[in-house]
């Protein structure tokens, strides 16, 4: 069944970057419109669907608590339904939950979006806990929404911690990422829920999951985010690691630390990815969202094709995309479409020429990695080594990232450094560090002792870990 073609002509800002043979469109979702179905600005777009039936992109527009619909011939956006109501207390538009006709539902922070064969628009309603279904100019609950909580059973009998990731397979199930359960569940078409993957509360199978995609197989892809990590589900209760990495947990909030290191997929290091998708030929695209970069994975391992690293919203003269936080993203007509978040806006990138493939730029240095509070430290020439099997690290370039202003007195052969009040010193004369190609090295234990830096090994990976 086709959806209504209520839909009416509401004008579209779009911006045309031509690159060569290579273009992409920025969509902000800016309109003249009529009521009752208004649409102005997206406001934090979560989650991007395609939609055959109408050759269309469907977006949970998340604080604005609507879904709407972006027409890949006109590129036109309406609002296919969801209406705000007040302001809530954080100064954006208030949600609801209401079943019932297209102009008059409601939402709450919707997140999740994936389209059935059918048409279908399945919706992960992450402030409502619950799982919506847009059909046949209707929007009901199909799934959760009565409480909070973590229950199967069969219908709105069952409960859900903020779903944020749907995805569904050739059989029409739906598989959601019950966030904050920490545990994948799946619906089936006779609308029983019951639990596919992970362990309630449990963070070390999975941990916060969002993004899902699934493949002609059934083989489950997630993108774990509080785990740093991409996985799969080959069946029920079958998880396995495809890449990524963990190894210290940040002391103030509790999670995992995340880093960004391509390559080997089982040494990769992601951020919190948030979203899925898969191409044709099998290559799995992740939107790393904490690193503002899509990265992909597959048989070569774990490479950059889009952004720099840092939040931006700019093009760079190497045509590198900026993004900020970005999370949804799905893949068709050979093109790349991502939810572009903190940017409140939409990308659609063809791939071709340039624009999905590894991003000449410079990667972690080979060697031992070195990280402090999470982020990579890059040393000019001497790097830190295992010397008589201790490890050294370099003192002025750990220093000078700890914030530290680092001063060599060569009288006194001392290491001073200076960080507000605080003036420590490290000597040479007592053993505090030792001198190769005139640079200092310290033992992880001077660190700690003189500098209160608490300084781990991970052998496993080759990694200096310090906070």
């Amino acid at each position: 069944m086709v959806y209504k073609k209520w839909f009416r002509g509401i004008a579209l800002i779009a911006l045309l970057l031509l690159f060569g043979a290579s273009f992409l469109i920025v969509t902000t979702g800016d309109s003249i419109v009529s009521k009752p179905m208004e649409v102005s600005s997206f406001s934090f777009p979560n989650d991007i669907a395609y939609s055959e039936k109408t050759d269309a992109l469907i977006i949970a527009d998340s604080q604005n608590h609507r879904i709407c619909l972006l027409s890949l011939k006109t590129l036109k956006t309406t609002t296919i339904s969801g209406i705000t109501k007040g302001i809530d207390r954080f100064g954006f538009p208030g949600g609801g939950y209401v079943d019932g006709e297209l102009k008059n539902a409601m939402f709450n922070r919707p997140k999740g979006i994936a389209v059935a064969e059918s048409g279908a628009i399945i919706v992960a309603d992450t402030g409502n806990h619950a799982i919506r279904q847009i059909y046949n100019g209707k929007v009901t609950t199909i799934a959760g929404g009565k409480t909070i909580g973590y229950k199967d059973d069969k219908g709105t009998n069952a409960s859900f911690r903020n779903p944020s990731g749907v995805a569904i397979d050739d059989d029409g199930n739906i598989f959601v990422s019950d966030t904050l359960n920490n545990v994948i569940r799946k619906i089936d078409q006779e609308g029983n829920v019951t639990t596919y993957a992970g362990k309630q509360g449990d963070s070390s199978i999975l941990n916060e999951p969002v993004g899902l995609a699934v493949d002609e197989k059934g083989v489950l892809y997630i993108a774990d985010g509080g785990n740093h990590q991409i996985k799969k589900a080959i069946s029920k209760d079958k998880v396995e690691t495809l890449a990524g990495i963990h190894f210290i947990k940040d002391k103030e909030s509790g999670y995992w630390a995340g880093g960004f290191i391509n390559g080997d997929a089982k040494k990769a290091y992601f951020n919190f990815p948030k979203g899925i998708a898969l191409k044709d030929d099998g290559t799995l695209l992740i939107s790393d969202t904490y690193n503002h970069v899509i990265r992909a994975i597959d048989n070569t391992g774990v490479y950059t094709i889009i952004g720099a690293g840092v939040a931006g919203e700019d093009f760079d003269n190497k045509f590198i995309s900026y993004l900020d936080g970005p999370i949804g993203i799905t893949y068709a007509k050979e093109t790349l479409f991502i939810a572009d978040q903190w940017n409140n806006r939409i990308l659609l990138i063809p791939d071709k020429g340039k624009n999905l493939v590894a991003i000449d730029k410079v990667e972690s240095q080979e060697g031992i990695l070195t990280f402090i509070d999470n982020k990579e430290i890059i040393f000019p020439d001497v790097q830190p080594a295992i010397i008589d099997d201790e490890i050294k690290i370099p003192i002025r370039a750990v220093g000078e990232v700890w914030g530290a202003e680092v001063h060599w007195n060569q009288d006194k052969k001392l290491v001073i450094l200076e960080k507000g009040e605080e003036t420590i010193e490290l000597s040479l004369e007592a053993s505090d560090f030792i001198v190769i190609e005139s640079r200092t090295l310290a033992s992880p234990e001077t660190l700690k002792e003189k500098l209160g830096l608490d300084v781990q090994w991970i052998d496993d990976y080759n990694i200096i870990s310090i906070q």
